[in-house]
């Protein structure tokens, strides 16, 4: 199992708008361009090593312990403990809570989502490459 990455950024395809001056950019360091000030703008590498059709067991688990490590590096970095964002996030169980940052337990994605607005995370990208590959296609999607 490998370790988290944290990226100041993943490519030049997002946009964020700086808190300070208001300035539309790619953020490429994790610093407005115009003013230099923190963008806070954090991008994490989430690997799944085995194919998502695996439907095995040992599967789960790794998933489990994967997304828990997640959320655990996440609750870390904000600098709370485990009661504060149980109760921040309203309706999980600190014991819960618990349980999947060891991986005991697969969080539904419903209390996933429930957990990272509670930790302030404006914005969940959720984006599926083939290993090896950094190249993500564009969307077919006419409208």
């Amino acid at each position: 199992m490998s370790k988290l990455q944290f990226l100041p950024s993943i490519g030049a395809s997002e946009t964020v708008t700086c808190p300070h001056c208001y300035r539309r950019q790619y953020p490429r360091n994790g610093k407005c361009i115009a003013c230099n000030c923190t963008l806070h703008v954090d991008y994490v590498v989430f690997e799944i090593e085995a194919p998502i059709e695996a439907r095995s067991e040992d599967h789960h688990k790794q998933l489990a312990h994967r997304t828990g490590a997640l959320l655990r590096s996440l609750r870390r970095r904000r600098g709370i403990c485990q009661s504060e964002l149980a109760r921040m996030a309203e309706g999980i169980d600190r014991s819960y809570l618990s349980k999947a940052e060891c991986g005991r337990v697969l969080l539904r994605l419903n209390n996933l989502l429930m957990l990272l607005q509670a930790l302030d995370l404006t914005a969940v990208i959720l984006r599926f490459e083939k290993t090896g590959s950094r190249a993500v296609p564009k969307s077919s999607c006419g409208h």
